[in-house]
């Protein structure tokens, strides 16, 4: 089995100004995160717009990743049906390493029994290893303990755990009750705090533009923590804007990766929107000045 390394990174979905999926912008995309030292991307995750992208584009997605990408790839399977993400894992298998699945959303606040048979009945004989995605603000439904240890009782393939809920005191729950899974933290704003953990990673789609931040923090923690903190600080001025720009997160990276790739393109399937032309120069900006801020600290 292939083994999961972070950090790992959820891919967007480029679209043309129609809503098609713009594939020639995709296969630059992908190059240029791989040249930048990523070696772990989640196809069709939440950066994705999974909700907004049918069956069928799915399978293309992770299909089309799987062609242009040479490292470890985690497909998103998440579906409120159960035959639903059954045909979405079998059109995975050859094309990904890993599965990874959401509890049903819409349904909130549903008991473990009802979780739990979901889960059984979605990936029980799957042909890949699954990891379990935590996201109660969109979910609704926590993926607590016990359910975990039912379904592992049950002898799922169940490999790790990606946990976006932002919160690292539960995801250090799960690695003390379950030391055998691979754990990773989707906060751009604990990356320091999740190696001083002994998480396995983080897990990101904000730092798309600018992933060489995460993988140099990964690797210079074990020479110098220090200086691991101090990229830190150049990733939180990112952060900051982020969370003070009053835009959806998914359109803001999208307008951010330009000062990366010419002409990625900016659009996003409804019901989000993309950031106002007149900011995304600002956007911009703040990665030219987080890059070469990173780039004084090597």
């Amino acid at each position: 089995m292939i083994q999961l390394h972070g950090p790992i990174v959820a891919l967007l979905t480029p679209f043309d100004a129609s809503g098609k999926i713009e594939w020639q912008a995709f296969k630059a995309y992908l190059s240029s995160l791989y040249s930048w030292g990523v070696r772990t991307v989640i196809a069709n995750g939440t950066t994705g717009e999974f909700p907004s992208i049918t069956i069928r584009e799915r399978r293309q997605v992770v299909e089309f990743v799987r062609e242009y990408f040479a490292g470890t790839i985690i497909n998103n399977v998440s579906a409120t049906c159960v035959s639903d993400v059954r045909k979405l894992i079998a059109g995975t298998k050859g094309c990904a390493d890993y599965i990874l699945l959401l509890p049903p959303y819409y349904y909130s606040a549903c008991q473990d029994r009802g979780l739990s048979r979901f889960f059984i009945d979605a990936i029980s004989g799957a042909p890949l290893p699954a990891m379990l995605y935590h996201f109660p603000q969109h979910t609704g439904n926590h993926l607590g303990i016990d359910l975990v240890t039912t379904l592992l009782d049950q002898g799922l393939s169940i490999v790790g755990i990606k946990d976006s809920s932002g919160d690292i005191d539960n995801a250090q729950l799960y690695r003390s009750n379950f030391p055998e899974l691979a754990v990773f933290l989707g906060n751009d704003a604990k990356v320091f705090e999740v190696l001083q953990k002994g998480l396995s990673g983080s897990v990101t789609g904000a730092a798309n533009p600018m992933p060489e931040l995460l993988i140099a923090m990964q690797t210079e923690y074990r020479l110098s923590a220090s200086k691991t903190q101090s990229m830190q600080c150049c990733l939180d001025v990112w952060n900051r804007f982020r969370n003070t720009g009053g835009y959806s997160e998914i359109s803001l990276v999208k307008a951010a990766m330009g000062a990366r790739i010419d002409s990625f393109p900016v659009h996003v399937r409804p019901p989000l929107t993309p950031v106002p032309v007149e900011v995304i120069d600002r956007i911009r900006k703040v990665i030219y000045n987080c890059l070469n801020d990173f780039r004084l600290l090597n």
